[in-house]
């Protein structure tokens, strides 16, 4: 008796965790690449608008010490060192006092004698004989060696700016990646450079949408913050997993009926599902904040109580402590379930549950299969690293092409017509500047050197530099507009090139989500929640053949 031939066993059935190199394919999507940049768009401008709201009275300049200003203060230098940090906190939020901050002595000393001391010697990083001073100050016993290694590090280094206002143009994500590759960015390899920059820039650019959430999550737990100021960072947190929520809900919802049916909703399908299910998409991940925010306040009401002498010494902090820390690891637990955000919103996408159900399934799924959530997202991110930089090299490579194909005319160079000036407009993110202005020169300098913009220079080719412009050189208003309507182009096409990598992650996140599905509740991959009135939405991704009767 033959045994019959058995039917071949698909390998994702065997290793299902290969599913997320299907990431990539399915990230190259018109319709979620739309979508992230809609979403990426749509996170700036309302984080611009509440800064325009909460930035209203704060000075251009951080407050100065002055004894006389600070006399009717109870701790006059406390009082100041308190308003110099939450003005910094503001700066390194909003940007107030504009882009250009740089650490002044006032924000590195810790007492009014270290200021004086300081001042009196006059340092100045750029001064030759700087190490000598500080030596002598030490000698002298004026301030420890400690101290001043600290000052001198940060003294007149910019601060941090603009967290939560920078626009997605203009926001550091490292070097660009075709004069990264081809050696042109200025940038020295060195042992351990290539690590450095795949933790400290690459990684960040593929969680991104994690990165927002974090970044006012972590402002709003700053001790300097005032209470205006948490306002502020908890309406900044609440919009970006709103956003997000939002826009990668309507992605993730193309992935799985993608993975499910074969079929594509697109985007607008997509965004009737995410505007039908929206309270619990958004609302699922809010649970966490709101949590730690009700316990944050019962903490506080005790902490009340605990102001009583003797009574609260004894009996509320002394006896309940135990109960404050018991309710600070909860805090904890929910705040740090912030990270199981993606898989909140890739349960309403996949199987329609309400806000509740999936903010308990994405905790559930990160605290009980936590090694398995960690091994997923090492391999997505090492396969994502490889992915991404791809396409930024081909996006950067393309737009440089196609400079480079248009300065190839003939008699352009004479005409002193070379496209460089095109680009004077071009995102700085990415190092799109320094890739597109590469050549560009003013009075025999140039623009770019060692692969970053000389501001000198560029502001001369601007013509903003009256006293040293060339008439010839530098631009005039067609040239300006010419200029402004490029840069149109290049950002639209630069918000695509960064959405790859925000649909790169929900993609990711959403196979994530079914993988730990399936190992905890036993379902598999291809199952789906699918609407009633959704059948008529879809539309065939890869058309069967007809059988030929």
């Amino acid at each position: 008796m033959k045994n019959e031939p058995q039917p071949a066993q698909d390998i994702t059935q065997i290793l299902p965790w290969l599913v997320i190199f299907r990431s990539f394919s399915l990230a190259f999507d018109t319709s979620k690449l739309l979508l992230a940049a809609l979403g990426i768009l749509t996170t700036a401008t309302g984080w611009w608008v509440l800064s325009l709201i909460f930035t209203l009275g704060y000075d251009a300049k951080p407050p100065q010490w002055s004894a006389t200003l600070y006399a009717k203060s109870a701790n006059p230098w406390s009082t100041f060192k308190k308003d110099r940090e939450t003005w910094n906190l503001m700066h390194q939020a909003a940007g107030v006092g504009g882009l250009y901050q740089s650490f002044e002595l006032e924000d590195l000393v810790e007492t009014e004698e270290e200021l004086t001391t300081l001042k009196d010697a006059n340092l100045n990083q750029n001064e030759l004989g700087v190490g000598l001073k500080t030596s002598l100050l030490v000698n002298e016993g004026k301030i420890s060696k400690e101290r001043i290694d600290h000052v001198m590090t940060f003294l007149g280094t910019s601060k941090p700016k603009g967290l939560l206002t920078t626009w997605p143009w203009f926001e550091e994500r490292g070097p660009n990646p075709y004069l990264l590759a081809t050696g042109q960015s200025g940038i020295p390899w060195s042992v351990g450079r290539f690590w450095d920059w795949v933790i400290i820039q690459e990684v960040p650019v593929l969680i991104e949408p994690l990165v927002k959430v974090i970044r006012p999550a972590l402002l709003l737990i700053q001790p300097e913050a005032t209470f205006s100021q948490r306002l502020y960072f908890f309406f900044s947190l609440t919009w970006v997993i709103a956003v997000w929520s939002f826009f990668g809900g309507a992605i993730s919802r193309i992935v799985v009926v993608q993975i499910a049916r074969n079929e594509n909703i697109g985007a607008l399908g997509a965004l009737k599902y995410a505007r039908e299910n929206m309270a619990n998409f958004i609302s699922a991940p809010l649970f966490c904040p709101m949590i730690a925010i009700f316990l944050f306040l019962v903490i506080m009401v005790f902490s009340l109580l605990g102001m009583i002498p003797v009574l609260g010494d004894i009996f509320i902090s002394g006896l309940f402590w135990g109960v404050f820390m018991g309710l600070g690891l909860i805090m904890a637990l929910v705040l740090v379930g912030l990270l199981g955000w993606p898989l909140m919103v890739a349960t309403v996408s996949a199987e329609g549950l309400d806000s509740w159900e999936s903010f308990s399934r994405g905790i559930q799924y990160l605290y009980t299969r936590a090694w398995n959530y960690i091994a997923y997202n090492l391999l997505a991110v090492s396969y994502g690293i490889i992915v991404v930089f791809f396409i930024g090299f081909m996006a950067s490579f393309g737009v440089y092409l196609a400079k480079w194909s248009v300065a190839s005319t003939p008699f352009i160079q004479s005409a002193n017509r070379s496209p460089e000036y095109l680009f004077i407009y071009a995102p700085t993110s990415f190092g799109w500047r320094e890739l597109l202005l590469q050549g560009a020169k003013v009075d025999g300098e140039n623009i770019v050197v060692d692969g970053k913009v000389d501001q000198k220079a560029y502001r001369k080719y601007l013509g903003f530099d009256s006293e040293t412009r060339s008439k010839k050189e530098s631009l005039v208003w067609w040239n300006i507009i010419g200029a402004g309507l490029v840069a149109i182009w290049l950002g639209g096409f630069f918000l695509l090139v960064v959405g790859f990598g925000y649909s790169y992650f929900w993609c990711s996140a959403t196979f994530i989500f079914l993988l730990l599905r399936k190992d905890l509740d036993n379902n598999e991959i291809n199952e789906l929640h699918i609407e009633d009135e959704e059948e008529d939405q879809f539309t065939s991704v890869l058309q069967k053949p007809e059988s030929n009767s």
